[in-house]
């Protein structure tokens, strides 16, 4: 059917009849034939219920960056899958055999640390331009692969550091520190400071705390305006001190103690006092003398900000 076709040319009527059987287009007012010998454009096959439409239809999911010939392939489902599977890899050359890996890899990466599926298409189309520029020959695929997925979890602003990559990466962190900073300058990647307000939601969580900490925190790291990204800080190490301070110096009743934050920001106890100190300073946060301990805790003091 014409688009294009609204309304009948002779009585201007906008009832408008296809009939696909006689393959016209009709006035159902004046019975005009306004068109004949319309083409159907549908499938040449029929089916009547969802499982047979799911058989006989021929076009595959949608095309995507992680897979290696982006799921274009044409799929032959009365093939075994060992012979499916063969058939595939006997027809990649070397080149796709290695981008499948490292593709491979993305998805291995990501799914141990509960990525979204668009941190993973993006990590793959920064691989294949990566190939495209000749950055892959000579180095590790592995060490490669997780500076790509640190650098777009950076760029989507999904809070992942070095650290937690390399915990489910098979190289070192000294690797993927290195090739981060090559990539960085190879593909002239320019990254924002990240922003240590993205931390406190997933380090309160897995500390327990309320959502009021939590949003004390993200203030106190707003006040702050980032002062300590231009001094070089870790914004683990002031999310975790920002978390201190709203815990255990305002007087809420819910202590963490130094220990248990630094573990979950993956940063030293010394570091932790260190920037909770600077913060207090900087920030102007006036200590009150301390009142009857609770439990785990031995001192405290109500904090109040100017």
């Amino acid at each position: 059917m014409d688009e294009r076709i609204r309304k009948c040319p002779e009585c201007g009527s906008k009832n408008i009849i296809t009939d696909p059987k006689h393959a016209e287009l009709y006035c159902a007012d004046c019975g005009v034939v306004i068109a004949e010998s319309i083409v159907d454009l549908g499938p040449e096959w029929r089916a009547y219920d969802a499982e047979q439409a799911s058989k006989k239809v021929r076009t595959g999911p949608p095309m995507s960056y992680r897979i290696h010939n982006k799921g274009l392939s044409t799929p032959m489902p009365k093939l075994p899958m060992r012979t499916k599977r063969l058939r595939g890899i006997i027809s990649m050359d070397s080149s796709e055999k290695t981008l499948a890996l490292a593709l491979g890899e993305i998805d291995r990466m990501a799914s141990a640390l509960k990525l979204p599926n668009d941190i993973r298409e993006a990590t793959s189309v920064l691989y294949r331009k990566a190939v495209k520029q000749n950055l892959i020959k000579g180095r590790s695929i592995e060490e490669l692969v997780s500076a790509m997925l640190y650098v777009t979890c950076r760029q989507f602003g999904v809070p992942r550091t070095l650290k937690e990559i390399a915990k489910v990466s098979r190289m070192p962190l000294k690797k993927i520190r290195r090739a981060y900073l090559f990539l960085l300058k190879k593909l002239e990647i320019k990254l924002a400071p990240a922003d240590p307000a993205l931390y406190v939601p997933r380090f309160c969580s897995e500390l327990g705390l309320s959502d009021a900490i939590r949003e004390r925190a993200i203030e106190i790291i707003h006040k702050d305006k980032g002062t300590g990204a231009a001094k070089g800080w870790s914004p683990t190490g002031t999310a975790a001190a920002a978390i201190y301070i709203v815990a255990n110096l305002s007087g809420t009743g819910e202590y963490r103690d130094e220990k248990e934050i630094a573990k979950v920001a993956g940063t030293t106890p010394i570091t932790l006092r260190n920037r909770y100190k600077e913060l207090e300073k900087r920030l102007k946060l006036n200590t009150v003398p301390p009142y009857p301990c609770q439990e785990k805790r031995k001192k405290s003091f109500v904090m109040a900000i100017i």
